[in-house]
């Protein structure tokens, strides 16, 4: 079934043959990086960071994302975090500059997504299990450490962009013992085909609220075009202190740069419906 469901039968087909064109053009991307997917950790995910700004790229042609940048590039070797929408700010933000990212351990079960990132030397960080999630944190760590420029969302969940999460601290570890700097980034959706993101089409790009993830896919891809922008605070420099105060000071920053003041939480989130920030805490 069709998320929304409100698309003709041209638009399923133009989405359909979108999903197809990125299917085949990630593994392609895949088959040409194959030499960097086989290099041993830790170097491996530096030399995949440019094939995965690629398959990126290609993503956010598939899905008609045009993404604007305000602010200065991260440097390699910096820790990014940016709110999160759902999957399409990985095509948004990761087709701009050679990148890896840290994700959510169950992205692995994603359909089509899942076993690209597998292949793309995605670090996976189970936040269910405090071991599997110390040895994700420390993976992110080396990679840092090995001059890769790691991009993560430490709302821990996607949300519909109404408000911010308050930022989960486990991630900025990593930034901390590898001393690099962090760069908070803001991702924000303007325009569907043209017209001002609304409530109704906002639903339609970000992915939250366990919409089916195949449905939603397509839904988004029959349409033409995504307006995006990407902006970027001045890095945060090492050393940091701890890895709270450095998250409490990027979540500010990119709240600064969407103009949400402190404390203001999305109204739908990627699992339930968080409504305070006393609730969005104990999370």
């Amino acid at each position: 079934m069709w998320y929304k469901g409100a698309v003709t039968g041209l638009d399923r087909v133009r989405a359909l043959l979108r999903l197809q064109w990125f299917v085949v053009g990630s593994w392609l991307v895949v088959a040409s990086g194959l030499h960097a997917v086989l290099t041993p950790f830790p170097k491996r995910w530096k030399r995949t960071a440019p094939y995965i700004a690629r398959w990126a790229r290609l993503g956010g042609r598939c899905l008609g994302v045009r993404a604007t940048e305000v602010g200065e590039r991260p440097r390699s070797g910096s820790l990014v975090v940016a709110n999160h929408q759902g999957y399409v700010d990985i095509v948004t933000i990761g087709g701009l500059f050679p990148c890896i990212f840290a994700a959510r351990h169950d992205m692995r079960r994603w359909p089509v997504l899942g076993s690209l990132a597998a292949s793309g030397a995605t670090i996976f960080i189970n936040r269910d299990n405090r071991r599997a999630g110390y040895r994700g944190v420390g993976q992110v760590t080396a990679a840092l450490q090995a001059g890769a420029t790691v991009i993560a969302f430490p709302e821990g969940t996607s949300t519909d962009g109404t408000g911010i999460l308050p930022f989960r601290t486990g991630i900025f570890q990593a930034a901390v013992e590898a001393a690099v700097p962090v760069v908070p980034a803001a991702i924000r959706y303007d325009a569907l085909d043209g017209e001002p993101i609304t409530t109704s089409s906002r639903e339609v790009v970000g992915w939250y609220d366990n919409q089916p993830f195949l449905s939603h896919l397509l839904a988004l891809g029959a349409h033409h075009t995504v307006d995006a922008t990407v902006m970027y605070a001045p890095p945060l420099l090492p050393p940091h202190t701890d890895r709270r105060t450095l998250a409490s000071e990027a979540e500010a920053a990119v709240r600064a740069l969407l103009g949400m003041e402190g404390g203001v939480l999305p109204q739908r989130v990627g699992r339930g419906g968080v409504r305070t920030l006393e609730e969005a805490r104990q999370r």
